[in-house]
């Protein structure tokens, strides 16, 4: 590994480590997405063992959304996305078998749109948390670890 693909690495560590919960989940949605366009790049080239990396990764962090859902406090919303998730998982397993470009194309489409809803429910959380401190809310991206209202909501309980 070069030094800037080290620094990078180290990079992505710390972001992790200091995401609130909501941003871990924006994050695994940008990580899941990244792979189905890396899954599609693949199959263009026909580099069958990359684009099956690249879709068992993707499955691996869908997988990981779905074991996080709440049931039984989540109600209709986990249950749905719980649907949601499985038919993903089956789509991307088909694009695969098929070599097929469409599947991945619909399921990036999914993920790009529950990505957003989940950064504007993150948008919406700091807000929220702003109002109830006091503070003066600034447009600041929500995504930035040095703010310090996205830092108090960590301890914010996603169980969707």
């Amino acid at each position: 590994m070069s030094g800037d693909q080290a620094l990078a690495q180290r990079y992505k560590e710390v972001a992790v480590k200091t995401a609130n919960p909501l941003q871990l989940v924006v994050m695994m949605y940008d990580a899941a997405i990244c792979s189905l366009k890396e899954a599609k790049e693949q199959l263009g080239r026909r580099d069958i063992a990359g684009r099956s990396r690249s879709i068992n990764k993707c499955i691996s962090i869908i997988s990981e959304l779905q074991s996080c859902l709440n049931l039984k406090q989540g109600a209709d919303i986990a249950t749905s996305l719980d649907r949601l998730y499985d038919y993903m998982k089956r789509r991307i397993f088909t694009a695969n078998v098929e070599q097929s470009i469409e599947p991945l194309e619909e399921i990036e489409a999914l993920l790009e749109n529950l990505r957003s809803a989940w950064s504007e429910i993150g948008i919406q959380a700091l807000g929220t948390e702003a109002e109830l401190s006091g503070q003066s809310l600034p447009k600041p991206d929500i995504f930035r670890s040095e703010n310090p209202v996205a830092m108090q909501i960590k301890s914010l309980n996603i169980s969707i």
